[in-house]
């Protein structure tokens, strides 16, 4: 395997891990939320837990802008390459193989925007969770 192959593999193997992590961490929050103990840290941890997302979101977001210049500009230069070839390849071909060229950049691309939604999607959980919260503490104090 290439070094740019490795390097995918683990970015894989780590944002999974974050995935697991996140995952666990606010299953446990609706554990708690379920049995309505501790309402108030539980809504703590939701919050605290929606800010790191929200900074983790904005790291990525930034990484996944990187990474599509680097893709970008990986294009434009194999592009004016195979447009130099010493082969004449129709630009079918060309697309083909700077596809192939770029797999990797691309891989990496497609999983910051993977990780990106589902960072967005556990934001969205821990603000419904917030409104239940905010709605059991209501039902409560009746």
């Amino acid at each position: 395997m290439t070094k740019k192959t490795d390097k995918v593999l683990q970015l894989d193997e780590y944002l999974g891990t974050k995935r697991i992590e996140w995952t666990d961490k606010i299953k446990d929050l609706t554990v708690g939320l379920k049995r309505g103990e501790k309402l108030e840290e539980v809504s703590a941890y939701t919050l605290s837990y929606r800010q790191i997302l929200i900074e983790n979101l904005a790291t990525i977001s930034s990484k996944i802008r990187s990474q599509k210049s680097t893709v970008d500009k990986n294009y434009k230069l194999k592009w004016i390459e195979y447009f130099n070839y010493d082969y004449k390849l129709s630009d079918k071909q060309k697309e083909k193989f700077i596809e192939a060229d770029l797999s990797d950049d691309r891989h990496i691309y497609d999983l910051l925007v993977s990780q990106k939604y589902f960072i967005e999607g556990s934001i969205k959980t821990l603000d419904n969770m917030g409104f239940a919260i905010k709605n059991r503490l209501d039902i409560s104090r009746l």
